[in-house]
């Protein structure tokens, strides 16, 4: 018996509606975190202290396996501090948010800096000074985040907003790449 052969385009053919599927999901949600930027941003963080929590009990567990002290000591330490920065992520899910959204705009800053280091080191390269750009812009708007930390209603936000438009954008790319798939089976 033989076993039917899979070409690229049977996988187009039956694949894009997944894309399409997939894609009119993530941007629904994205709009509903963009709607509710404060509960998609609580979301966010209960599932990060949860990974956490799980995280280091695992470690925990896994610390009383290790022989000598010293390995076992780094282990259960960093257990520990997984444990604790899940539980406090859990019982505070709001200062777990600003605590996110405020590493999450240090990163952005730190990105943006790297990106004009690089730009700026590389300038013999074509599209260097777009990479210089966007990294200057990156750290701009950064900055800008980073002062309005201090308003509530921003800082709370920001998380579930930055995480819906990113959700938005990549319900787009999918329904168009399902789309571009279909058009390509025919």
């Amino acid at each position: 018996m033989s076993t039917p052969e899979i070409t690229g385009k049977t996988l187009f053919s039956k694949g894009w509606k997944w894309f399409v599927g997939v894609g009119v999901l993530t941007f629904i949600l994205g709009l509903g975190a963009v709607y509710l930027p404060i509960l998609a941003g609580v979301t966010i963080t209960t599932l990060v202290g949860g990974i956490f929590l799980f995280s280091g009990l695992v470690q925990a567990y896994h610390s009383f396996k290790i022989s000598g002290w010293k390995p076992k000591l780094w282990y259960a330490l960093s257990a520990l501090l997984y444990i604790i920065g899940g539980a406090f992520i859990l019982f505070e899910p709001l200062k777990g948010l600003v605590t996110l959204t405020t590493l999450m705009v240090l990163v952005m800053i730190f990105n943006g800096v790297t990106r004009i280091i690089f730009g700026l080191s590389n300038r013999s390269t074509n599209g260097s000074q777009w990479l210089a750009l966007s990294g200057l812009i990156s750290v701009g708007i950064g900055v800008y985040f980073f002062t309005q930390l201090g308003v509530p209603e921003f800082s709370l936000s920001l998380l579930g907003i930055f995480v819906g438009v990113s959700m938005v954008i990549e319900g787009i790319s999918f329904i168009f790449l399902g789309l571009q798939m279909k058009k390509a089976a025919n």
